[in-house]
């Protein structure tokens, strides 16, 4: 059978030959006739000829690879008009889903993403610090690292560097009075920072 026979032929004999023959000249035929019509169908609801489309395009390559397992209880054209439904839905909820997903996406950016005032104390604050480690003694200084950045207890260190904790606890006290002295005198503004982080 030619194009021209096939394209006078009934969906219902077109869609037999498709699937019991693989007949894609019929395939084509089915093609050519819904192809404008289910465009505009998807168009008038999605304002989008890309998308429409793509979405027809979905509908006839699944109607292809389901050819063989295919059961219609309706015409053809009712069924491809179904599948439009079905298509522009799921396409509307995917697109809700990548919108909600996107605004939780940019309210989460909005909770952990500081300010840059709040970078720029965080910067000096820790350059504040390392300053004022450096004018710690060794041990003093040791002890202190161990105490706020390892958090360990003072019976940790204690153990750890061979010291007394009545020890350990002097050097944290006069690792505290240096870091106070040095925001007093650099950054006074950042001194309740520190008190706050370091429970000064």
């Amino acid at each position: 059978m030619n194009d021209r026979e096939l394209s006078s032929v009934s969906d219902e004999l077109l869609l037999s030959r498709i699937c019991n023959d693989d007949d894609r000249k019929a395939f084509s035929v089915l093609y050519d006739r819904y192809w404008a019509v289910l465009i505009q169908t998807c168009f008038k609801r999605l304002k989008c000829l890309e998308t429409s489309e793509e979405i027809v395009q979905e509908i006839f390559v699944d109607l292809f690879v389901r050819r063989n397992e295919l059961q219609l209880n309706s015409t053809l054209e009712a069924y491809l008009k179904t599948a439009v439904k079905y298509k522009i839905y799921n396409h509307y909820r995917s697109q809700q889903i990548h919108q909600s997903y996107l605004n939780s996406e940019l309210s989460i950016q909005k909770i952990h993403s500081p300010a840059p005032d709040e970078v720029f104390q965080k910067k000096e604050l820790n350059a504040l610090i390392i300053a004022a480690t450096a004018q710690m003694p060794e041990k003093c200084k040791e002890v202190f690292m161990l105490s706020r950045y390892q958090q360990l207890s003072h019976k940790d260190i204690s153990s750890r560097l061979g010291i007394s904790v009545s020890t350990v606890k002097k050097h944290i006290t006069k690792a505290t009075n240096i870091l106070k002295a040095n925001f007093k005198q650099h950054s006074p503004d950042l001194l309740a920072v520190l008190s706050s982080l370091y429970l000064l």
